[in-house]
């Protein structure tokens, strides 16, 4: 039977990674059967090979009006937005037309796991129909990520988006209000199940001691049975690199400034590359005490438990529960001045050059168009020259 894989993160889990390699090897995934179709259509800051994205555009609006309380998506305006619904044909479309030359087609959007929990009325709902009538199967493949350090990457993507200027213990008690769900793997597995399922569930691990030779790519290919020893070609680039340790905090007290708008702030991001990577001190700290660290993970043990069950089902746990004992990071590190005046001296930097090409280009003369607006400097250089 025809099958749609449907890979819905969750997020922070390589999934930026997964997506530009998947595009990056379309021909040869199609020559063995794989679809990874390209939509004819684009959203604003969102990748193009995140194909998936049209199941959740209605969900994209939503998720902002529910930042505050999850429970205001009963409010949400209803699904009558007209690009939406053209997106969603031709969304459908693209994908029934990816099934007449293969049998399997791959879609992924990492935000439809979040969408379940602020928008009930999800691809859960429209998609499972959709196949119903086009005959084909749909398999969820989601990977998931130790709660703890799940939460302390999301929050990283939000200072790094420049979404949010909390520190990691403001972001936990805030999300705990906003999105309690949002670690709860059972609960949102079996909310996959009811829908599509458990057996259409593939769950992996975002560990990479358990991935097929440590490779979240061939982890990946293996999830949805394919040859994962084939030629394939691996992204030139690293895909969506964090920011760490000083270069997190530097942003984090940037989004602070309410005269900078937010444009000008993901402008000012890239400067945090300024930082070496070997005095980014996130790599030799943690933003979690190994109490807080062991306290989330007891919470959320037993559901693990019953995840690894019902869904792994290798006798082993979901996740290792093996904490590092390193220091945790402190704003007074020893670097931080100085990854501070390299960040400073960085942005002065390149105003400067800026400033100084700006300043030659308008000194410069303007050719012909300067020639014609003074006529009677060409006839003035002609007489002296000759003389």
């Amino acid at each position: 039977m025809k099958t749609l894989y449907l890979h819905i993160g969750t997020p922070k889990t390589g999934t930026s990674s997964i997506q530009a390699f998947l595009r990056k090897n379309r021909k040869l995934l199609s020559g063995h059967g794989y679809s990874f179709p390209l939509m004819p259509f684009t959203y604003s800051g969102v990748p193009i090979q995140r194909n998936g994205h049209f199941l959740m555009v209605i969900s994209s609006s939503l998720e902002k009006s529910s930042s505050e309380n999850a429970s205001s998506a009963s409010s949400a305006p209803p699904r009558t937005n007209a690009l939406w619904k053209e997106h969603y044909a031709e969304g459908l479309a693209t994908l029934h037309h990816a099934f007449e030359s293969c049998d399997n087609v791959i879609l992924s959007e990492e935000r439809l796991w979040n969408s379940i929990y602020y928008d009930p009325m999800s691809f859960l709902e429209f998609l499972p129909k959709d196949a119903a009538e086009h005959h084909y199967c749909i398999k969820i493949v989601v990977y998931l990520r130790r709660q703890d350090l799940f939460l302390t990457s999301l929050w990283n993507q939000r200072v790094k988006a420049t979404k949010s200027d909390e520190t990691l213990p403001e972001y936990l008690e805030n999300l705990a209000v906003r999105k309690p769900l949002y670690a709860d793997y059972e609960k949102t597995l079996q909310t996959l199940s009811d829908k599509f399922g458990t057996e259409n569930i593939i769950v992996r691990r975002f560990e990479p001691a358990s991935w097929v030779e440590h490779s979240i790519t061939k982890d990946f290919l293996n999830a949805i049975g394919m040859d994962y020893s084939l030629p394939f070609q691996p992204p030139k680039h690293t895909v969506n690199p964090s920011l760490n340790g000083n270069a997190l905090e530097i942003q984090r007290l940037i989004n602070r400034c309410e005269f900078l708008s937010n444009k000008e702030k993901l402008d000012l991001s890239t400067y945090m590359k300024a930082i070496p990577e070997s005095t980014q001190t996130d790599r030799a700290f943690q933003h979690l005490s190994v109490e807080e660290s062991a306290a989330l993970l007891a919470h959320y043990k037993a559901g693990n438990d019953r995840v690894a069950e019902t869904y792994l089902r290798d006798g082993l746990p979901l996740f290792s529960d093996e904490i590092k004992e390193t220091p945790m990071w402190q704003q007074e590190n020893e670097k931080m001045l100085a990854d501070t005046m390299r960040v400073f001296l960085t942005v002065t930097h390149d105003l400067y050059v800026k400033n100084q090409k700006l300043t030659r280009e308008t000194k410069k003369p303007n050719g012909f168009v300067d020639k014609v607006k003074h006529p009677a400097r060409i006839v003035k250089n002609k007489f002296f020259k000759n003389k």
